[in-house]
């Protein structure tokens, strides 16, 4: 058995079937902002141990759009190259290249590279949060109260000494002063 993609108590998994299209202008531009320095996260070779070289660890965005921020969660964590995947064989070869790529702190971080990605169930349960893997946390239709920007600006502090990058992106609702707005 494969292990679970993320945290399922943090995270609600996105269907493709939450989704009406597999894309479009706002999560390609969305997608793009996501991966914009979330590499390389490489280590040397003789040092698995060492920090990882991440050019920008933690990143907040804001879309109009819930459904936008969805997409983009399917086509980071390869829901979409699962479905496009031919047979069994086919997608247990995506989840193997996916658990290879965890695996290999040496080499940069690539576009295919699966990412966990999900919907927030609870921004209180982000305290203490550490990523596996390069991360996309998508928080929807929520007004941010004091409690829960303090706990965001708490997570940019920590992102220095994680393994991988995260972007959150918040989703609808009114965007925090600190989130960058992506348009498509």
């Amino acid at each position: 058995m494969l292990p679970r993609r993320f945290d399922l108590r943090l995270l609600s998994p996105v269907a493709p079937a939450d989704v009406g299209a597999r894309s479009c202008a706002g999560t390609e531009a969305l997608v793009a902002a996501c991966r914009l320095g979330a590499g390389p996260a490489t280590r040397p070779l003789w040092q698995p141990w060492a920090r990882p070289h991440i050019e920008w660890p933690y990143g907040v965005f804001h879309v109009a759009r819930a459904e936008t921020a969805r997409r983009a969660c399917l086509q980071l964590d390869g829901s979409w190259a699962l479905a496009d995947a031919s047979g069994a064989l086919g997608r247990w070869g995506v989840r193997l290249a996916a658990l290879a790529a965890d695996r290999c702190w040496w080499r940069a971080l690539r576009d295919a590279d699966a990412w966990d990605a999900g919907v927030v169930r609870d921004v209180a349960a982000l305290q203490g949060f550490r990523p596996r893997r390069a991360t996309l946390l998508v928080i929807e239709h929520t007004a941010l109260d004091a409690a829960a920007l303090a706990l965001l600006g708490r997570l940019e502090q920590q992102a220095r000494d994680w393994p991988r990058a995260v972007r959150l992106v918040v989703a609808g609702g009114p965007p925090p002063a600190f989130a960058r707005a992506v348009h498509g």
